[in-house]
């Protein structure tokens, strides 16, 4: 199954509301991640002896801009916190920073400093592997080497991962956070993935139960917190748990504000989903990994779901976690002025995101342009990133929205704190597929990268 809808419905900095699921070309948004019921951040202690004025709420916790006094939740070590803008001078214990606000312009903002905390989830935490058993969907058990290829050519019943099953510690994967009217889940299970080369994963079932969120009753979707190093590479794979599953799974991510990838199909007539994602923070907040299955997925309607909805002990999935170095395509340093074709271009698999680097000049401001120069199933989207201090934050993203098989993006990049002058710096993006397949045909595509100043 190959959906159509477009996936980065939600504006920069605004929480996902409950499931979704559509593919008729309306917007989706994905699940609830406002964390109003879970106490995932701790609260920043500001410096007393500071002179300046602070907004009352300044260093409360935040799920978006909405939120602050100020209108500003921007991210810290301990999670998204109110803040304020700044010329030079902030409290102790945080710096005055550049950011984006929902644009490519740079405003400055007081951003808390520090390292991150571990275990910022307090209740029902499973690390993996540290914690977690190893177990299998069935016979053999976990093999000595790990998975070769792509995590949708293993075996459901073989691996090294260390599984984590649904239902240990906590009663099932979290299908919502808030907007649920029964007693879920005082916390959110996340699993750790620590740095490249770990491989983890988690067992679960798509129920076929009734849940109920914001839009009113509806399926089983199960939502799961995965942390990693900065900067990491993680693949992501959902199968069948057991031959002869009807389960059809989708798998998508978000930072908790945005669906950022998505895939249904790993390839044609494979219904493995697969996708991938760079570890996006420094501190210690999780991105969330969403598991549904096709069928509920379609059946999504903005004012509910209908009556044709599946679930139950056949649906069954094994989820498998590979991390990896990040290693973006260099395409070295740039100068200001002409434009620097990149050509012969392509995605291979569903799910994949390739990432760019190249250095310039910080004060340069770069236009990322794609052509389609393969099959019309490619939907060509850019995203760019903030990129300082070892991030990788999603900052904005343009995709073919008129079917050319084109796309552009100009400025959007956050590469240094505060005033950076001219020297050079290192300047990410990533090209995908807006619908996060690759095929049938080759999802080919040329670049060109133009700088200004």
């Amino acid at each position: 199954m190959r959906l159509t809808a477009p996936i980065f419905a939600a504006s920069l900095l605004a929480p996902l509301a409950a499931c979704s699921g559509s593919s008729t070309g309306s917007s989706q948004t994905g699940f609830d991640t406002s964390f109003g019921e879970v106490a995932l951040f701790d609260t920043v202690v500001t410096d007393t002896v500071y002179s300046g004025n602070l907004p009352a709420d300044f260093g409360n916790p935040c799920n978006e801009n909405s939120d602050c006094e100020t209108e500003y939740c921007v991210e810290g070590p301990h999670g998204f916190v109110c803040s304020k803008t700044c010329i030079d001078e902030c409290p102790n214990g945080w710096g005055c920073k550049g950011i984006t606000s929902g644009s490519a312009d740079l405003v400055f903002v007081c951003v808390p400093d520090g390292d991150p905390v571990e275990d910022v989830v307090e209740a029902d935490t499973i690390e993996a592997p540290d914690s977690a058993q190893p177990q299998d969907t069935a016979p053999p058990q976990d093999t000595v080497q790990p998975p070769t290829g792509t995590l949708c050519e293993v075996d459901p019943g073989v691996g090294t991962e260390a599984f984590v099953t649904e239902g240990q510690g906590t009663s099932e994967w979290p299908d919502c956070v808030t907007g649920c009217t029964y007693a879920a889940h005082v916390g959110l299970a996340e699993i750790d993935l620590g740095g490249p080369g770990s491989n983890a994963g988690g067992l679960g079932v798509i129920d076929g139960g009734s849940h109920t969120y914001d839009i009113g009753i509806g399926p089983d979707i199960d939502v799961i917190a995965l942390r990693a190093q900065p900067r990491t590479m993680i693949e992501i794979a959902v199968q069948a748990g057991a031959s002869g599953s009807p389960i059809d799974p989708i798998v998508y991510t978000s930072d908790g504000f945005q669906i950022r990838t998505f895939n249904s199909d790993v390839a044609p007539g494979d219904s493995c989903a697969r996708t991938t994602i760079a570890f996006p923070y420094v501190s210690a907040s999780a991105i969330y990994l969403v598991v549904e299955d096709g069928a509920n997925y379609d059946a999504w309607t903005p004012t509910g779901y209908g009556p044709t909805t599946v679930g139950g002990t056949t649906y069954r999935y094994t989820l498998r976690l590979r991390t990896t170095a990040f290693a973006p395509v260099d395409l070295g340093t740039l100068s200001v002025g002409p434009t620097h074709p990149v050509s012969s271009q392509a995605l291979t698999l569903g799910g994949e995101t390739k990432y760019y680097r190249f250095t310039a000049p910080a004060n340069a401001t770069p236009t990322i342009s794609l052509t389609r120069t393969g099959s019309s199933e490619f939907v060509p989207a850019i995203a760019v990133f903030k990129s300082d201090q070892n991030q990788m934050v999603w900052q904005d993203v343009e995709w073919d929205a008129d079917g050319n098989g084109a796309a552009s993006i100009t400025g959007g990049f956050v590469v240094c704190n505060g005033s950076c002058g001219a020297d050079p710096v290192d300047f990410y993006f990533a090209v995908m597929d807006f619908n996060g397949a690759a095929g049938p045909g080759t999802f080919s595509y040329d670049l060109t990268v133009k700088l200004t100043q």
